[in-house]
């Protein structure tokens, strides 16, 4: 195999190095106290958590090395040979951790090859990425068939299922949202979507309902008539589904509907109050909800331009946690205030923009499919972290690429962006 180096594709390549420029910015500032305060003793701390800062250094560079390398290699290797091996090898994988012993907090994430932990999930999700790309992409036929669709979620069940046993719900959300845009690119219909997610809309509605009865709200339950009201109107003039699936859809979103309660009212005390807190953590500020409510308090003292470098109260006198991993934004928020936040969602929004612009482009369905998949990966990174950073949505684990500290997540991600200038490289060909 021989590298082909060529033309550089710098609209992935600089943006990319920039949000990894930013984010060394921020865990040296992590590792920093803040400027106006004298800890004295306590300094001794932010030195030994330097070590954020120097290991990340390290990824970066590996990153860096990851994506050119990525870039390099012959496109028809990953055509032809990724898909299956990177597949196969990374479920043994997800299967060996469950068997290990637990680590960090009695999860099953973590591998540890002597100094290094890596967290395999992070590398799975571009195996999963190649294996839906390769997988679709050699379908024939109509993408609205639903044995087309039930092979395809046959791919993305067993990752799923096995993360959730880490627990990571996180990675496991990811995995289930990476193959619906890719579909849609195939040409799965937005009706079909619709008709064939409606059981979970309906069970998440009520459940949302159920979690808000407290509070005497009814409107869940209302949204819920409304989804099943427009659900029934969608099945009659949809007559490319077959009668016997959109009945079948109907009447199981109908049944999840009315069988959710009963769930809910069958749970013990203490098993409600724990989705209770993920749904609204302000239920429980001092503990699950402690995140949350310091990552607001965070981004609201920036204001407009911010605290300034190194000057973050939140970060420097540690009422943040997890600030150098899945808070990380909040940082930047209260040391760059909203043009800090704005401009650091800019340079996703380019990556994202550049990688549909190079699915557009592209002549083969594998990678388009590719392209597509990258894009929505960090789409759905970058908008669940901001969401949760922002108290938008319940704390999930979901690291920002690039930006969080850790090694996985990093190389993981320039490892795709690679492919994505590679496919640039290659628009003529592929």
């Amino acid at each position: 195999m021989k590298l082909q180096i060529g033309v550089i594709d710098l609209r992935t390549l600089l943006p990319w190095l920039a949000i990894l420029v930013f984010s060394l910015l921020m865990l040296y500032s992590v590792s920093s106290p803040p400027g106006d305060f004298d800890l004295g003793d306590e300094r001794a701390a932010y030195t030994v958590s330097r070590i954020f800062f120097e290991r990340q250094l390290l990824w970066v560079a590996l990153g860096v090395v990851t994506m050119l390398v990525s870039a390099a290699v012959p496109f028809r290797v990953y055509k032809d040979y990724f898909a299956w091996l990177l597949y196969g090898g990374g479920l043994l994988v997800l299967v060996a951790l469950l068997a290990l012993p637990p680590l960090r907090g009695d999860t099953h994430r973590w591998l540890v090859l002597g100094p290094v932990s890596l967290q395999p999930s992070e590398f799975f999700k571009a195996a999963l990425i190649i294996m839906l790309a390769s997988f679709l992409a050699g379908r024939r036929g109509d993408p609205d068939r639903l044995s087309q669709l039930l092979l395809t979620l046959a791919l993305v069940l067993p990752p799923t299922l096995l993360v959730l046993r880490q627990p990571d719900l996180g990675t496991a959300l990811t995995f289930i949202w990476l193959m619906f845009p890719m579909l849609l690119w195939r040409g799965l219909s937005l009706r079909r979507l619709i008709i064939m997610t409606a059981p979970l809309l309906s069970g998440a509605i009520v459940l949302y309902g159920e979690t808000r009865a407290h509070e005497g709200l009814g409107a869940a339950h209302l949204v819920w008539a409304l989804l099943m009201l427009g659900l029934f109107l969608l099945m009659l003039f949809s007559p490319r589904v077959p009668l016997v699936e959109r009945i079948g859809f109907m009447v199981a979103s109908i049944g999840v509907g009315l069988v959710v309660p009963r769930i809910w009212a069958g749970l013990l005390p203490y098993q409600q109050k724990r989705i209770l807190v993920f749904f609204d953590p302000e239920l429980d500020p001092l503990g699950a909800g402690y995140q949350i409510f310091q990552s607001k308090v965070a981004i609201g003292s920036g204001g407009l331009l911010g605290r300034g470098f190194l000057q973050g109260t939140q970060k420097g006198l540690a009422f943040l946690p997890a600030r150098h991993t899945d808070f990380i934004f909040s940082v930047v928020g209260e040391e760059f205030g909203f043009v800090g936040a704005l401009v650091l969602l800019g340079l996703y929004g380019l990556l994202i923009l550049r990688g549909f612009q190079v699915a557009g482009r592209a002549r083969h369905p594998f990678a388009q499919l590719l392209a597509v998949g990258i894009s929505s990966y960090l789409l759905f990174h970058v908008f669940v972290n901001i969401a949760m950073t922002t108290g938008l949505a319940p704390v999930t684990g979901l690291p920002l690429p690039g930006m969080s500290f850790g090694g996985s997540v990093l190389v993981a991600t320039s490892f795709l962006l690679g492919l994505q200038m590679n496919i640039a490289r290659n628009w003529g060909r592929y």
